[in-house]
């Protein structure tokens, strides 16, 4: 079972660092976002960038809220339904959400050639973590979790002693406690007493429920402006708030040699992650015919780059006993890891038209490549009396893994509003967003990363491609509106609970769990303009 991938372990490594739990699948997590903002954004699908004058274009393209020739106030709050949810760890399959509140102040420059300079703020959740993912009776074909622990108490060609404590730092505390609750059983040499190793586990099937929460807050100051109403441009300034948390019940029905009989274990696991970032929008729209309505958008957005908090508990119960004990457990916290995180670049372009005073068209076309996502941590080297200098350390393994697993992410965006009578608008949109894990990813637990020395964890989802449809109405007083609109996102996921190589490969011995993460989702705006 032995892995000939090793792990190089530096000395002095784990005292020069903190300790940091991240991987490419929480990488995934912050570079993504969902569909969010106005029901009228919703509603068209995200589609807006190039016809602007809606809030929620300032975290898209910055150059659409120079569109507008008045000011506008308004507030969204949704609900979310996920259908195949069960309701766990005191949370529901559906949550209510204020999803908006945002401002444009339009300012009018008088008869010069730029019409218009205007302000804008907006807070919008950009992601919402809310989901859950079950998985009963799911047979293994005789795999545990235990042979992966297996493998990682195998290092630099050696058996870790798990009973010392300076070999149990070069492990994961996953790995600890599978030592510590026995279902790793040390295996001696009876004439030279050295260690052979560990016998693991056979198990029959599995158990796995994990529930997320939380979700990214996203605050966006814009500045923008009206250029002879032919060249619009923008700037918007993003920060970011990070509050994310996940807790994981799973359970195997291990097979006793002696008479086949089913015994479970189990274990808990909690994690949270907190933290801030910041990025930068850049935009411009131009309508290259004077007397058309036709325009073209583009927008460039920078990295957005994070600065992170995790902490993580794993709780361990295993149905051997120990001594009088009718059972044996373990459990270990890790806490205040700090790293960073860099996402990638964002290019998005656009074209729009309207047809009279009663058709609207958007589509556009977003890119943005994954695999050059980085992490990276705190570093603090004092030169002077005065104090010192603080720069970033890149993880170069765990960026490596980024740049193997991790791809070029394609969103298409296209939407429509007609104007059905004087105050009442009907939208529809289709908004489409590429897997961003190549098929063959997993959590790679053999690197030379010390992020993953701290890891409580060997599960992993490779998400599949995302498909929303969208729907929506919308009312217009003279300066009242409210606006509601319905989305529907469909996305599959492969979940794979651990990962045992094949012999000479390193594709998963055990079999997928494919996993709906289907959602509903119903928007209210109401706004005001003035």
């Amino acid at each position: 079972m032995k892995r000939k991938q090793h792990i190089l372990v530096l000395g002095g490594l784990l005292l020069a660092l903190p300790a940091y739990a991240q991987d490419i699948y929480k990488v995934e997590n912050m570079a993504g976002s969902d569909l969010n903002g106005t029901a009228r954004f919703v509603g068209m699908g995200g589609a807006m960038s190039s016809l602007g004058a809606d809030i929620s274009v300032m975290g898209t393209n910055p150059a659409g809220i120079g569109m507008y020739r008045s000011s506008d106030v308004a507030l969204s709050g949704s609900v979310s339904v996920q259908p195949n949810a069960q309701d766990f760890y005191n949370r529901g399959k559906s949550r209510a959400s204020f999803d908006q509140l945002g401002f444009v102040y339009a300012a009018r420059m008088g008869d010069s050639q730029m019409r218009f300079v205007n302000f804008g703020f907006n807070y919008h959740k950009s992601r919402n973590f809310k989901n859950f993912i079950g998985v009963n009776n799911f047979h293994t074909g005789g795999l545990s979790q235990t042979l992966e622990m297996l493998d990682l108490s195998y290092v630099s060609d050696g058996w870790l002693d798990l009973s010392k404590e300076a070999d149990r730092g070069l492990t994961t505390p996953l790995t600890c406690l599978g030592y510590d609750t026995q279902l790793l059983l040390p295996v001696y040499d009876e004439q030279t007493g050295e260690l052979n190793g560990y016998l693991p586990c056979e198990a029959n099937s599995y158990n796995y429920k994990r529930v997320q929460w939380g979700g990214i807050q996203q605050y966006d100051f814009n500045l923008s402006f009206n250029w002879n109403d032919q060249v619009y441009g923008g700037l918007t300034f993003g920060v970011y708030n990070v509050d994310m948390h996940s807790y994981t019940d799973y359970g195997e029905m291990l097979v006793n040699p002696g008479d086949n009989s089913l015994h479970e274990y189990y274990l808990n696991n909690e994690e949270s992650l907190s933290g801030n970032g910041f990025d930068f929008k850049f935009g411009i729209i131009l309508r290259p015919i004077e007397d058309s309505p036709f325009r073209l958008g583009v927008a460039v957005h920078t990295p957005t780059y994070y600065t992170l908090t995790s902490d993580a508990y794993l709780y361990m119960n295993s149905p051997f006993t120990y001594g009088d004990q009718n059972y044996t457990d373990a459990d270990v916290s890790v806490g205040d890891n700090e790293y960073k995180i860099r996402t990638p670049w964002r290019f998005n372009i656009s074209m729009a038209t309207t047809v009279g005073n009663f058709l609207a068209l958007d589509a556009e076309y977003e890119y943005s490549d994954y695999s050059s996502s980085s992490i990276s941590y705190n570093t603090y080297d004092s030169y002077d009396w005065w104090g010192g200098v603080s720069g970033d350390e890149k993880d170069l393994a765990l960026n490596n893994e980024i740049k193997r697993f991790m791809k070029p992410v394609s969103t298409v965006k296209v939407g429509a509003e007609a104007r059905i009578s004087p105050n009442l608008y009907l939208r529809a949109g289709y908004n489409y967003v590429s897997a961003p894990m190549k098929k063959e990813a997993y959590l790679n637990l053999f690197t030379a990363s010390s992020s993953y020395y701290y890891s409580t964890n060997t599960d992993y989802v490779n998400l599949g491609s995302i498909n929303r449809v969208t729907c929506g109405l919308g009312f217009r007083g003279k300066h009242f509106y409210a606006d509601m609109a319905y989305q529907y996102q469909r996305q599959q996921g492969d979940l794979y609970t651990f990962h045992v190589p094949e012999t000479g490969s390193e594709a998963n011995r055990l079999s997928a769990a494919t996993v709906d993460l289907n959602r509903h989702n119903v928007m209210l705006t109401i706004g005001y303009k003035f």
